[in-house]
């Protein structure tokens, strides 16, 4: 569920953007100061994400965190605590708010080693959001568990303020062509969105309804979603494995229940540059909308913190 910048989003620098790599073991990352998050990931010199050049912005929103909501909000407009709230319209395509504020930004780095590296961002008070913020990630590599990221959002504000992240990962098994993988992510229900604006349109139904078998695997050759599931586990998973049993995991932590699978595909006028087709699984703590309807939006007390894990490891299946 990517997006392109509109007028009105923060500035993006005229040249490159840093980046800062790390490894461990047979794991290597690039983690970029544009959007907070991974340019690259490999094991043993093979993609688990579809990475980009370097020097480049991250397209599609390869890679970057979502906060302080993920996913859109109608018409820019949420009430919270009684008071209405009016957001810039950052989708003016849909007349919606989209992926908050820090994910066509550089971040600041503030510190790094070898195996890993913090990022943080503040987000002053603007229209449609009074509270000021500060949003830190810390990736990390192990040799034998991958990439980790740890992140902490703190309200600077005054009043509780309500909260609602993402991440926007497009996931690669090891180089494998799309078309040849099999997608599993550990989901129950479906949440239907209306076509027009993507935005929820009625209640629940069973995730087999839609996409059946996804939670066990499913080949992704002519597979298109822009779909929001949600998943019932702690911890829950997605994978995407090759055709040689080779691919990636994606894990988050029991705050996340719900994600939005997202396919890239240029017969849809929106490939993923030098790709085509890509598959984003996005975990998020809330879904579509969650800033007017509450549903699983964290609210965060003035002056305190919540800390968030999510990660990436390289898996192996057997082909037999």
């Amino acid at each position: 569920m990517a997006t392109t910048a509109s007028a009105g989003t923060p500035k993006r620098p005229r040249h490159g953007h840093p980046f800062i790599e790390i490894s461990a073991g047979r794991y290597r990352a690039d983690i970029s100061a544009f959007g907070g998050g991974p340019r690259l990931l490999e094991y043993d010199g093979r993609p688990l994400l579809v990475d980009y050049p370097r020097g480049e912005f991250p397209p599609l929103n390869a890679g970057t965190m979502l906060a302080p909501w993920p996913n859109r909000v109608a018409d820019g407009v949420f009430i919270h605590d009684g008071v209405v709230h009016r957001l810039e319209i950052t989708e003016p395509g849909r007349s919606n708010a989209i992926h908050g504020f820090v994910d066509d930004r550089v971040w600041n780095f503030v510190e790094a080693g070898d195996d890993h590296v913090t990022l943080a961002i503040d987000v002053d008070p603007q229209p449609g959001w009074q509270w000021p913020m500060r949003f830190t990630v810390r990736w990390s590599v192990d040799a034998d568990d991958g990439l980790r990221a740890a992140v902490t959002a703190e309200n600077r504000g005054e009043t509780a303020c309500p909260f609602g992240f993402g991440f926007h990962p497009y996931l690669s098994a090891a180089g494998a062509d799309v078309a040849d993988c099999i997608l599993s992510v550990d989901v129950e229900a479906n949440l239907p969105l209306e076509p027009a604006r993507n935005l929820p349109a009625g209640p629940m139904i069973p995730a087999d309804a839609v996409v059946p078998g996804l939670s066990d695997g499913i080949a992704t050759s002519g597979l298109w979603l822009d779909h929001c599931f949600n998943s019932p586990a702690a911890d829950a998973r997605a994978r995407l494995i090759g055709p040689d049993g080779h691919g990636v995991e994606l894990w988050a932590d029991d705050h996340f229940r719900w994600f939005q699978i997202f396919t890239a595909d240029p017969a849809r006028r929106e490939g993923f540059p030098r790709v085509g087709r890509a598959v984003a699984v996005e975990p998020m703590t809330c879904p579509p909308d969650a800033l007017r309807s509450g549903r699983d939006l964290i609210r965060i007390d003035a002056g305190e913190k919540i800390e968030l894990a999510m990660g990436l490891r390289a898996v192996t299946t057997s082909t037999s």
